[in-house]
């Protein structure tokens, strides 16, 4: 086990749960197994996804509010990549920006107090603006995943496929070197899925990523991905059952419970029935 509960590591527990481990499946050295890495990364983001939300239902302003500075290019500003909803926007006087509702758009605005959201942007109004002004949003944590690298070098590594093309999507994120042992924090992002580090890495390093959800949390999304993974397929041996169910259930309202106390505005039943593991609204049955 690494220091943190990594990707690589959660890959690693959930094919000891679906009884398909060998360290070549989980380094993909071997892709001849049931379930290939790439659907079970897709299984451990749904089971971070689903945590995030019944946190955010317990304490949502203590754990995802941030408040960044944008600098706009041509009027455009570039949303986070951890951007879930914006809360409040304002100028570089403090002054509140507001959405223009979509019929109220014009194709020459002339204010650089509203704006309209268009893909992972938000563009004022008026156009040539290169202000920087406030964004105050709701963050949800971004995708982790593991792999070997393409290349490394001193202060550097390179990701291959699956990573991000996004420049600065995985920002401030923890990333953990198993080849190397070492920890260290993403601190800028290219969209050559170049991550600049402070440690020195090398190709072929295996590697997995940190999730930002609280640490307390991180034990349960190895489990919640197992089930979420045989609950898809019929190719899984041992089937998903309701004491599992329950026990699961069990140990997150104790982890729920242990780090955050009661919270007299939401009910933990509510939570649960809100997110149950078969609301097919969700996209998630198990």
């Amino acid at each position: 086990m690494g220091t943190y509960e990594n990707c690589y590591d959660i890959i690693a527990d959930v094919r000891r749960d679906v009884n398909e481990y060998s360290e070549a499946y989980v380094q993909g050295a071997d892709d001849t197994g049931a379930w290939s890495n790439e659907l079970i990364t897709q299984k451990i983001n749904l089971s971070q996804f689903y945590l995030y939300n019944i946190l955010f239902q317990r304490n949502p302003q203590h754990l995802y509010r941030k408040q960044v500075q944008l600098t706009a290019v041509d009027s455009v500003f570039t949303l986070p990549a951890d951007f879930a909803k914006l809360e409040w926007f304002k100028d570089d006087q403090g002054t509140p920006v507001r959405k223009i509702p979509i019929g109220d758009l014009t194709p020459r605005g002339v204010s650089e107090l509203m704006y309209y959201q268009q893909g992972n942007t938000l563009v004022l109004e008026k156009s040539g603006s290169t202000k920087t002004y406030t964004l105050i949003y709701r963050w949800m944590p971004r995708r982790i995943f593991a792999g070997k690298s393409f290349a490394g070098a001193a202060t550097s590594i390179t990701f291959a496929k699956p990573a991000s093309k996004l420049a600065d999507y995985y920002n401030g994120m923890i990333i953990e070197n198993i080849t190397k042992d070492w920890v260290d924090t993403i601190t800028d992002y290219s969209t050559a899925r170049v991550a600049t580090i402070a440690e020195t890495a090398a190709a072929n390093d295996y590697f997995g990523l940190v999730s930002e959800l609280p640490i307390p949390f991180h034990h349960l999304i190895a489990p919640k991905a197992s089930m979420l993974l045989r609950a898809s397929s019929p190719l899984a041996q041992n089937k998903v059952t309701k004491d599992e169910q329950g026990m699961f259930q069990e140990d997150l309202t104790e982890t729920l419970l242990a780090y955050g106390g009661e919270n007299d505005d939401q009910d933990l039943a509510e939570v649960f029935n809100d997110f149950d593991i078969g609301n097919p609204v969700l996209g998630i049955v198990v």
